[in-house]
């Protein structure tokens, strides 16, 4: 009776085995269609029994001893970087791609078209310097062009400002996921405690919830023997068990931009983020949007600068019979080539002119204002300057106002001008007028608040056209053209136009780089999915080949019961 005992033993254990591999291998099945199921496969043993009568140990059934989940750890960790990469490396690319429509001369600010049409004008009232029309246009394409700059810095900060805000909303996102994980963790571990492979479902949701923690930022990933994982940030630990650390910002300013920073909740440190839709974010808000618009305010401080430098030597129409200047200096007992002044660009050791004329009987009276900021004894401050000014003119008094700037009134039936001497021209070698501003084309000191000096706006006769003061002279206009290509030392020896054609072209060939990235990090990533989907995705094939060997199997474990009972009733009506 022992033997038949084992024999339905073993068709019992049969049966119940191939219905449990049925039941997982329907469970696959189902999931066929879920993206982040891992497909599972059942472990199959045999099953250890007593010794046949002749001695033999053949065993006493099969038994499922094993419910594997099909998935390569290793794989698994370089999915989760390669999906980082991607969306890091697809964040600068779109980023880039809206840098470079601003930079589009077709549909964006068009200034490299705006700063030729700019100096062109210059050539035209070269040409014909008594036609006020002409000279309407150059203010109007400068007035233009100051807009066009503006407007690409302004829209490189809000760029800069909204990818900003995006940071904040994806911590915030990443430390709701983290709490997830650590929550999985914790009911993971309670059901595998001493069952391993009972949690494969939740173990499935906790992969999702890593993968998408892995879009945010670069995750590094260890197992316990437990069945729950520790999440790290680089070295730092975000989720120990079933707690997580917690992430959060804080706005920290630059002196000229807020920052997003993210740091650690608990202990407030800073996180070192690398890789994933935040990093691309960073990147992005730091290289592609606030970090041009130094190189566009170095550009209009040039553009603003060599015009002006120029400009100031020249004179218009008619002579001043008082002006101001348009910066005011912050220390007016400071050398003017201090940088306690406060002054946008600084003067040199040199000399202006000043000639004053006659308004009755049109007599020229020249003076030459020598600066001295040669770093020894008393250097020229604004303070000297204007009483240096005031003492060697006669019929000009200079003072200072009090928001700190350079002030020139003639006396009554005088006026005055600047760069001759009533017979040639004699230039500013100390860039002083440009420098504070006085007879210049463009005010402002940067990309930020360029515009056409207010006083040219309403007297285009005051566009200084001439180098001696003679009517129909443009020879001052024809100076002011070829600062288009002039080299300019605040652009490290470029020219206006040159420098501007290299900030496009850096921002063009960021914008390739950033889509080959783009397509490198995308073709890593597809190969590995594919990698993932052989080993843990469901094949419906395979899945019917397994399905028809169990059902077999099935079969003939029920075959096997049903002949063994007949034996067992044969027996029994031989011991009756």
């Amino acid at each position: 009776m022992g033997l038949v005992n084992t024999a339905l033993h073993i068709g019992r254990s049969a049966l119940a085995t191939y219905q449990s591999a049925m039941q997982v291998l329907g469970n696959n099945v189902s999931n066929a269609g879920n993206p982040d199921y891992t497909r599972q496969t059942s472990g199959l043993s045999a099953v250890h029994g007593p010794a046949l009568p002749e001695g033999f140990q053949p065993g006493a059934g099969v038994a499922l001893t094993e419910l594997k989940r099909n998935l390569d750890e290793s794989l698994e960790n370089r999915l989760r970087a390669a999906i980082g990469n991607l969306e890091s490396t697809s964040t600068v690319q779109r980023s880039i791609g809206r840098v470079e429509a601003y930079f589009d001369e077709t549909t964006g600010a068009s200034i490299s078209s705006q700063l030729t049409e700019f100096f062109n004008s210059f050539d035209a009232v070269q040409n014909d310097p008594t036609d006020l029309g002409l000279r309407d246009i150059a203010l109007a394409n400068g007035a233009q062009l100051a807009s066009s700059l503006s407007t690409l810095r302004a829209d490189l900060k809000n760029l800069g400002d909204e990818i900003d805000g995006q940071i904040a909303e994806l911590v915030t996102e990443a430390d709701r996921l983290a709490d997830q994980i650590a929550e999985l963790n914790g009911e993971i571990g309670t059901a595998q405690a001493g069952r391993p492979g009972t949690a494969h479902a939740l173990q499935d949701q906790r992969d999702t919830l890593l993968r998408e923690l892995s879009e945010l930022f670069d995750i590094n990933v260890r197992h316990q023997s437990d069945g729950t994982i520790n999440v790290y940030i680089g070295s730092e630990p975000l989720i120990m068990g079933g707690v997580s650390r917690g992430l959060t910002t804080e706005e920290t300013v630059d002196g000229r931009f807020a920052r997003t920073v993210i740091q650690f909740a608990d202990s407030g440190s800073p996180v070192a983020v690398r890789g994933g839709q935040i990093e691309g974010l960073i990147t992005s808000r730091d290289e592609h949007a606030y970090g041009r618009l130094d190189a566009i305010d170095e550009l209009a401080t040039a553009l603003i600068f060599e015009v002006n430098r120029v400009h100031a030597d020249g004179q218009g129409l008619a002579g001043f019979t008082d002006v101001t200047a348009t910066y005011d200096v912050k220390d007016t007992a400071a050398a003017l080539n201090s940088p306690d002044t406060g002054l946008p660009s600084s003067p040199e050791n040199g000399s202006f002119f000043i000639a004053v004329t006659d308004d009755a009987t049109g007599t020229v009276v020249a003076y030459q204002i020598n600066v001295d900021l040669d770093g020894i004894d008393d250097d020229t401050t604004l303070e000297s300057l204007a009483a240096d000014i005031s003492d060697t003119v006669d019929g000009v008094t200079a003072s200072i106002t009090a928001d700190g700037r350079l002030q020139f009134q003639a006396d009554v039936g005088l006026s005055f001008t600047f760069g001759h001497d009533g017979e040639q021209f004699r230039q500013d070698t100390a860039s002083l007028l440009a420098a504070l501003g006085i007879n210049t084309f463009f005010d402002g000191r940067g990309a930020a608040d360029i515009a056409v000096n207010q006083a040219l706006s309403g007297s285009p006769s005051m566009l200084a056209a001439s180098m001696v003061n003679l009517q129909g002279d443009g020879s001052n206009a024809g100076r002011l053209a070829s600062v288009s290509a002039a080299a300019s030392d605040l652009l490290s020896g470029s020219s206006v136009t040159e420098g501007y054609a290299r900030i496009a072209n850096d921002v063009a060939v960021a914008g390739a780089n950033a889509l080959d990235d783009f397509e490198a990090t995308d073709a890593v990533l597809t190969a590995l999915r594919t990698q993932k989907e052989s080993i843990s995705g469901v094949n419906l094939d395979e899945e019917a080949i397994q399905l028809l060997k169990f059902e077999r199997a099935y079969q003939g474990a029920a075959r096997y019961v049903v002949t063994v009972d007949r034996m067992l009733a044969e027996l029994l009506a031989l011991v009756r």
